[in-house]
């Protein structure tokens, strides 16, 4: 059960380890127009929800 744990641990770490040295589209000097007009959107339809409420 021990060895189970510490091999999932291994795997979460490195898991973490990957996703925090990457950056969007590889570079940092990219902008990554898509996510930024999705979130303009979803800030645009969250923001007509909260008004209805």
């Amino acid at each position: 059960m021990i060895t189970f744990l510490l091999t999932m641990a291994i795997i979460v770490a490195f898991g973490v380890f990957l996703v925090r040295g990457r950056t969007p589209a590889g570079s940092r000097d990219v902008i990554d127009r898509d996510a930024q007009r999705v979130r303009a959107e979803l800030d645009v339809i969250l923001g007509r929800a909260s008004q209805h409420h």
